[in-house]
């Protein structure tokens, strides 16, 4: 099944990795993707950037 996630929150990235995990074709959606990939610190609540995620699933 083809699933969209719009935001890359950790909530976000914990449902998109499982979704994918389970054999799903899933893509992550965000408002300003340049932005997003750009920040290379943990946020407020050390959750890593996205660039790490991605990174680590690349099937995303």
């Amino acid at each position: 099944m083809k699933i969209a996630i719009l935001g890359t929150g950790a909530g976000a990235r914990q449902h998109a990795a499982r979704l994918a995990s389970l054999g799903h074709q899933v893509i992550v959606g965000t408002r300003n993707p340049e932005a997003t990939l750009a920040r290379t610190e943990p946020d407020m609540m050390s959750t890593e950037p996205f660039a790490a995620f991605h990174a680590a699933h690349p099937e995303l």
